[in-house]
């Protein structure tokens, strides 16, 4: 009886012992997010087939992973001692490391994290087999947060945890975190700092593994030392201890800020091993202004390993920077002055007042936002510095309608002059001459296509004086922030132009390629949009102040579409669409064999001119109104031909006036006035309280 416990307890002990594929190291690239990747090992005697087993990540502090990982069952059976690499992005990390990933993992999966996640294998009973960091807990500042680093499993690590063990890891970030066992504040660049495929503990003999070469320690003369920087140095079945020698004009530390000296460093081992150490690097004082470079020797015995320092010594002469790069500075006709924008500039060793700001003609500036605006400023220097300061920008209020660009000179004699160029817009009356008449979210990869539809109402000579912003999750309206500006296209009264993310899926799902794509329409069905005309929202999509989710105009994977002879409205009227709700496109292909299509070429608005909208400008006042009439006022002395129509298209009322329309037989109510003088036509909302 003794022998059958006996065997019975070896097959059990055998059985849990295969399973001991680990991870071995996660990479966060601090020069290339696209390379991360997740690397794993089968630490076992035997091969170990990976079917049903998945990769999985845990983000921003969940208690649970992702639902769905990346299925390692492709990779079948790991072979005892063998790596496989799971890449966020196969091309990225081929152009990175030199040779294809075992597995692509996409943008947003377990193998693509930012350096506070947790990652693990599961088994296909979903049962934690080994696992990185702790799950429910956000990464950022612990001891398991490799942001622009990396995570390398330490040597002598053979069997899987299911709770991480702190202690079995070295971790690079660029963050400081202090009581861990090896966490160090050293960001890792691609590829150098990485090795997919290698790990420092399947290596049989005496081994030294040694960072990334160190670039760009600099400082300007006379004010040395540099600012550190750092590489690692670990080793494993040494004989000897590791000493680090680093060349002339360099200095080393194994103690961030201090320490700093000529003279080699000693890492002792221990029982064969030098755990991963940081080695702090600083270019000397002292030093003439000049390039210097050279390599710091890691030695153990006869093992010898290079790290390559580069620094420069900058000579201390007058000279200062200039960052940033205005938008648009944009207003409408009688409005100014345009919003602000700004720029910033920091100077070093100067010698005269400061740093003198000069706007363009057309333009202020100020050292103040919301404050006294002028033709220049005078940055003041102390002690010949000039810490970062911003400068505010705008286009002068009073200027007629016009297109204006000029360029800002920033000076400091004796350094050259540095220049910025400024563009901004007077725009005239709105037009309202395009109309949002469609929205869509669709069923193909990634909820496309996604996009909107908008139609000509007149002839526009230049298109990018219309632009789109969109709303998310109701956060309110854009105020006078857009996104998006059209080209500066012609386009003739009824032009159709579509507006989309993204041409590939558009083109599979509609049939025909969309007009133009951009981003800012990747909304989902409970978002809005905006339609500006210069700096007027002339129409909406959408309540600005509300999630649309179970709203009456939620789209989500459907479409909302305009009924004709309506709009621009320049707010949102709900009454003014059709819907086609939630799902429908749900499982769909194409639009033409959808059971609910989206209705291509169905908006036309009869009630609009295509004459010339900007010859007149016309305006209404009470809107809304309660007190039974509104005043029209125009800039011409001609006789207005006023017709009214109500929200399904019908006419309800014409009058020609001079100033003054009755509309006190109107019932409350949202309508659309068509205004005609001298030949000019318009259309205004009307509401009536």
């Amino acid at each position: 009886m003794k022998k059958i416990y006996f065997l019975l307890l070896s097959i059990l002990m055998t059985s849990v012992s295969f399973a001991q594929v680990i991870i071995t190291e996660l990479a966060d690239p601090n020069n290339d997010a696209s390379a991360r990747y997740v690397e794993i090992y089968n630490a076992g005697a035997t091969g170990f087939d990976l079917t049903g087993y998945e990769l999985r990540r845990w983000t921003n502090a969940t208690a649970t992973p992702q639902v769905t990982g990346i299925d390692l069952t492709p990779i079948g059976t790991l072979a005892a001692g063998q790596f496989a690499t799971i890449a966020a992005n196969q091309t990225a990390f081929t152009a990175a490391y030199g040779f294809a990933a075992t597995l692509e993992g996409g943008t947003g999966g377990a193998a693509d994290s930012n350096g506070d996640d947790q990652v693990a294998i599961l088994d296909a009973s979903d049962a934690i087999v080994d696992i990185f960091g702790v799950p429910g807990e956000d990464g950022s500042l612990t001891c398991h947060e490799f942001e622009d680093g990396r995570a390398e499993r330490k040597a002598g690590i053979t069997m899987p945890v299911a709770t991480w063990d702190e202690s079995e890891w070295n971790v690079w970030a660029d963050s400081e975190v202090t009581g861990c066992t090896s966490h160090t504040q050293a960001p890792q660049d691609s590829p150098g700092a990485f090795d997919p495929g290698a790990w420092i503990g399947t290596a049989t003999g005496p081994t030294i593994t040694v960072g990334a070469d160190v670039t760009g320690l600099d400082y300007f003369e006379g004010n040395g030392p540099s600012a550190e920087q750092s590489f690692s140095v670990e080793g494993v079945n040494l004989t000897t201890n590791i000493t680090v020698t680093p060349p002339a004009n360099f200095e080393i530390s194994t103690t961030s800020g201090s320490g700093f000296s000529t003279s080699p460093i000693v890492l002792t081992e221990t029982g064969g091993s030098v755990s991963a150490t940081v080695i702090y690097v600083q270019l000397a004082a002292g030093l003439t202004a000049n390039a210097y470079n050279g390599n710091a020797t890691v030695t153990s015995g006869a093992l010898a390993e290079m790290v390559n320092l580069d620094g420069t010594v900058s000579p201390a002469v007058p000279q200062f920077s200039v960052f940033g790069t205005p938008g648009d500075l944009n207003y409408g006709v009688g409005t100014g002055p345009s919003n602000e924008e700004s720029i910033s500039v920091e100077g070093l060793f100067l010698t005269n007042n400061g740093i003198t700001v000069t706007a363009p003609a057309n333009f202020e500036v100020s050292l103040s936002s919301m404050g006294t605006f002028s033709s220049s400023v005078t940055v003041p220097q102390s002690s010949g510095t000039v810490a970062n300061t911003d400068v505010f920008i705008r286009l002068a209020s009073g200027l007629p309608v016009n297109s204006y660009s000029g360029d800002i000179i920033v000076s400091s004699s004796p350094a050259a002059n540095q220049t910025v160029t400024l563009t901004g817009n007077v725009f005239g009356a709105a037009t309202n001459a395009l109309v949002l008449v469609g929205i869509y979210d669709g069923p193909l990869t990634g909820g496309t296509p996604k996009g909107i539809e908008l139609v000509a109402l007149a002839d526009i000579p230049d298109l990018s004086v219309f632009g789109i912003s969109s709303v998310t999750n109701g956060a309110g309206s854009s105020a006078g922030t857009v996104e998006y500006n059209f080209p500066a296209d012609a386009v003739s009264a009824g032009d159709r132009i579509f507006l989309a993310t993204e041409a590939t899926e558009f083109a599979n799902f509609f049939g025909f390629a969309p007009t133009y794509t951009n981003g800012v329409v990747g909304i989902n069905g409970d978002d809005a949009i905006e339609l500006y005309e210069g700096t007027t929202i002339i129409d909406t999509f959408g309540d600005v102040d509300m999630d649309g989710s179970g709203e009456a105009w939620d789209y989500l994977d459907g479409w909302a579409y305009r009924v004709s002879n309506t709009g621009p409205d320049g707010g949102f009227v709900v009454g003014n669409w059709t819907y086609s709700g939630i799902n429908v496109f749900d499982g769909e292909t194409t639009n033409a064999t959808a059971a609910t299509p989206y209705p291509i070429d169905v908006y036309t608005n009869t009630l609009l001119s295509t004459e010339d909208f900007t010859n007149t400008n016309f305006s209404i006042y009470p809107n809304p109104t309660s007190t039974g009439f509104v005043n029209i006022t125009t800039t011409s002395n001609a006789a207005v031909n006023v017709t009214v129509f109500d929200i399904l298209g019908k006419q309800v009322l014409f009058q020609t006036i001079n100033n003054r329309l009755d509309v006190s037989n109107l019932k409350t109510g949202v309508y659309i006035l068509q205004l005609n003088q001298d030949g000019a036509t318009t259309t205004k909302k009307l509401v009536i309280k």
